[in-house]
């Protein structure tokens, strides 16, 4: 991960933790999606409650990967903000953070859909899957040689409709 993507990433994490830190302290919890943690991919999620059972939660990554040595490199910074409804939570009034089935939109114009567990008073298990539509854009390059930075394609692009989330969060209340 080169500086300015590490920047960007640090400045993205803060500055969610800044806005939704700064509402009413119980109801806050942040998370990582161990899959991809253990994958290698860096990520960080962050969940505010709104009303008895609505919820606000971001999520951000960071996809460092090089397939076959110096041939392919993919590198995404992938972030995601969704509102989440939860149909009769449980263990709300014992520490402010919802259990049970969830449904919303997120932004990248989709809708999740998922149930997060109840393990104690501090963690949660919080399994996700989002279906929607993504605009992909990206450069192709050839890497090594004298042809190293001379892009092959400039900003092509690709359209995905079908899954374009999916989670296994280890969530840690904060404050209860």
């Amino acid at each position: 991960m080169n500086y300015n993507m590490k920047k960007v990433l640090c400045v993205c994490a803060a500055g969610l933790m800044c806005f939704f830190g700064s509402r009413e302290v119980s109801g806050q919890a942040v998370k990582t999606n161990a899959p991809l943690l253990l994958a290698g991919t860096p990520n960080i999620g962050y969940e505010q409650t709104v009303s008895r059972q609505i919820s606000l939660n971001a999520d951000i990554l960071w996809a460092p990967y090089m397939f076959k040595k110096n041939e392919t490199v993919f590198r995404a910074l992938i972030g995601s903000l969704d509102v989440r409804y939860y149909f009769n939570p449980k263990y709300y009034y014992t520490n402010d953070q919802y259990d049970g089935f969830y449904l919303g939109p997120y932004i990248s114009t989709g809708v999740s859909f998922g149930y997060k567990f109840y393990l104690s008073k501090r963690f949660r298990l919080d399994l996700n899957v989002g279906v929607g539509y993504a605009h992909l854009q990206y450069d192709t390059y050839k890497l090594g040689g004298e042809w190293a930075n001379v892009p092959l394609s400039l900003k092509d692009t690709r359209a995905w409709v079908g899954p374009t989330k999916f989670g296994v969060h280890l969530v840690y209340n904060l404050f209860r």
